[in-house]
């Protein structure tokens, strides 16, 4: 007999079910009213309009379902599933925010409702390209959204919804609570977010990269829609302002991801190249190297197929990167993907639709290609060109290693990733780095098309000098000694005192002022993640009387009974309490300097140790920042009292000059980005 179940909110699931069909039916019939529009002469603003508004009737419908989502979450409706595994009563407002996109049927549909509201914007202002261009981008709306149907047809699962019932995850409900029809008695309180998930960082970082995701899907669409018309040069002057829009975005999500990393993760620094955290570094790497592409097409045929190959791409990737995410194949190896989904077969289906539409899109026009014509080693568009290629090269060298666990799924390898992932990664990627920032240092100095070599020699002594000067300046006051090390900083300092002369003294005609300060912005971080991280320093050997039990553990913590003051580096610390505050405690450490015959405190912090009940103990980490470095101190164990506690303390000098490089190269963006709208680029 079926049970009838009582108090549930059954009306705002359903509800939200009924409008994600619809947003998925309206995204299927924009795409063929789309096409239609661009095939057929006859009644063509007809179907235009047509297509426009099923668009807008998709559009509407994915904002009803995020709002009922809100809702169901707002109002603790814990007897539907994903509000149940994310969220909880005692979460503060702004961390129930987050949990729209804690899980991936959430973060699915905030990426989906992101894109469709940036070809909501597209579809007003491509114009005379909204045909071939809202074709396209309707066709990947189809897919995201069917990520969202949660329905079964012939046993194969297609999509996952946010609206399922917890009752409706499990195969019977013999032996559960679900067998009371008022089960949702039982039911006071959910599970909670993810502990490393409650951080400011964690509330923008995701719906930044994700915006960033949908807008790598623009250039796709105009690279598309030009192969389409056989026009090969406008939509260079259409995508470029998205590239720059969605390379700004990107940036913008990848820096608060590592600001997020460097405040809650306890390896001590912003980026572990970590395999998600890669599968985000590439597509924005082969993004780069499109921009430059279009730059030169723009007065070189040869770098067309090129800008064509990678716009696309850039989105391609961005889909491999979720894919990745979502499968659950990275579950073992990154502590930031998601559990194994049902719907990583259809989201490979999407990728691969992708992939196949722009190989065979690209393959069957290449013949249509200007011959290029011979091009000049000493131009700026020849370096810029061989730049953005090494650029691609270092991205395929993440793509292949970052996919070893793919590699060992689809043929039942063994191959181990990287046992040190770090190094092995900074070792590989140097090289990489070093060529991109010599070939920076030298664009600087070259015009477009053919450069006189004797005025091209003069203008880069000086930079030359001045950064052999100041690397060696480095090597005696022992910042960088090792020779790669070296070679590196050497290769950077010239890049910047390249970029820096140019700004000031214009060597090059046209100078792009965005561009200049880009570069330099690139460089800088370079030069602060290279001096950082070579001199980053573990100084809380323990010189307490209790062993911690091995010479490692001994090396790199210092273990603090309360009250006691102990020396540390150029501190001497002191554990003096503790608080406790929901499920997170904090303990005070005070660090102290001896002035005088006589303590006096240079700072407190405060790490702490969130104990989840259902996802055990987190461990929080605390950072006190100068200008010229941080201490940025963990906890590695806690006292049963607690009357004692083990702390790691790591210094990291000169860090601020890498976050500095980061919002300079973030400003060049949108500077560029804001100066091609000025003009209309973007609508001409």
């Amino acid at each position: 007999m079926q049970i009838q179940y009582i108090g549930e909110h059954l009306f705002p699931g359903e509800l939200g079910k009924v409008f994600v069909w619809l947003s998925f039916s309206a995204a299927i019939l924009a795409a063929i009213f789309y096409v239609f529009s661009f095939y057929r002469r006859k009644n063509n603003l007809l179907w235009l309009h047509s297509a426009r508004a099923f668009y807008f009737s998709h559009v509407l419908s994915l904002l009803i379902v995020s709002g009922l989502l809100y809702y169901l979450i707002f109002s603790h409706y814990f007897e539907y599933a994903y509000v149940w595994e994310y969220s909880s009563a005692a979460l503060p407002v702004k961390y129930l925010i987050s949990c729209f996109w804690a899980g991936p049927e959430g973060s699915f549909l905030f990426w989906t409702l992101g894109q469709a509201i940036i070809g909501f914007i597209l579809l007003w202002i491509s114009r005379k390209w909204e045909s071939p261009v809202m074709m396209i981008f309707s066709f990947s709306q189809v897919f995201m959204t069917s990520m969202l149907l949660g329905v079964k047809v012939s046993g194969i699962q297609i999509g996952a919804s946010p609206f399922t019932l917890l009752r409706e995850t499990i195969d019977s409900v013999q032996g559960t609570i679900f067998v009371m029809p008022d089960y949702i008695r039982q039911i006071t309180d959910g599970n909670g977010l993810n502990p490393l998930l409650e951080n400011i960082w964690m509330i923008i970082h995701p719906p930044v990269l994700f915006i960033g995701y949908a807008l790598t899907l623009v250039p796709l669409c105009y690279a598309i829609a030009s192969l389409l018309k056989n026009d090969h040069y406008t939509w260079i002057s259409r995508a470029f302002p998205w590239t720059l829009l969605a390379l700004f975005i990107l940036s913008a999500g990848i820096l608060l991801g590592s600001a997020w990393a460097y405040v809650s993760l306890t390896f001590g620094g912003f980026w572990s190249w970590d395999p998600v955290e890669n599968s985000s570094l590439i597509p924005w790497m082969t993004l780069i190297a499109a921009l430059h592409f279009m730059i030169i097409s723009r007065r070189q045929d040869h770098a067309l197929l090129s800008a064509y190959v990678f716009s696309a791409l850039s989105y391609v990737l961005v889909l491999y990167a979720s894919f990745l995410t979502r499968s659950g194949i990275l579950a073992d190896t990154s502590v930031h993907s998601f559990g194994k989904s049902g719907i990583a077969f259809q989201f490979l289906i999407f990728l691969l639709s992708f992939l196949v539409l722009v190989i065979v899109m690209i393959s069957m026009k290449i013949r249509k290609f200007h011959i290029p014509k011979q091009e000049s080693l000493l131009s700026r568009e020849f370096w810029m060109f061989i730049g953005s290629i090494i650029m691609v090269l270092a991205s395929f060298q993440l793509i292949f290693t970052t996919s070893i666990p793919v590699f060992n799924f689809l043929f039942h390898t063994g191959i181990a990733p990287p046992a040190d992932r770090v190094g092995f990664y900074n070792r590989y990627q140097m090289p990489f780095a070093l060529l991109i920032t010599g070939f920076i240092a030298f664009s600087q100095f070259l015009n477009y098309d053919f450069n006189d070599s004797r005025k091209f020699f003069r203008k880069v002594i000086i930079p030359l000098l001045l950064s052999m000067v100041v690397c060696i300046s480095f090597m005696v006051a022992g910042i960088v000694t090792k020779f790669n090390f070296v070679l590196f900083l050497f290769f950077i300092l010239f890049a910047l005192f390249s970029s820096l002369y140019n700004l000031i003294f214009r060597t090059s005609n046209p100078r792009n002022l965005p561009a200049v300060f880009t570069h330099i912005g690139f460089v800088m971080f370079l030069l602060g993640a290279l001096i950082t991280f070579s001199n980053s320093k573990i100084i809380s050997v323990n010189t307490s009387r209790f062993d911690l039990g091995d010479e490692r553990a001994n090396n790199e913590n210092l273990m603090l009974v309360r009250g006691d003051t102990l020396y540390m580096g150029d501190f001497y610390v002191i554990y003096s309490g503790n608080r406790k505050t929901g499920n997170a405690t904090s303990y005070r450490v005070d660090f102290l300097r001896k002035l005088t015959g006589k303590f006096q405190k240079a700072f407190t912090l405060q790490p702490s140790v969130n104990v989840h009940p259902r996802m055990g103990a987190v461990y929080n980490p605390d950072t006190r920042h100068f200008i010229n470095r941080d201490y940025y101190t963990n906890i590695s164990a806690v006292g049963h009292d607690p009357d004692y506690i083990v702390i790691k303390v790591t210094m990291n000098p000169y860090i601020n000059i890498m976050w500095t490089g980061c919002f300079l190269m973030m400003g060049g963006f949108a500077w560029a980005f804001f100066r091609r709208v000025r003009r209309r680029w973007i609508c001409r």
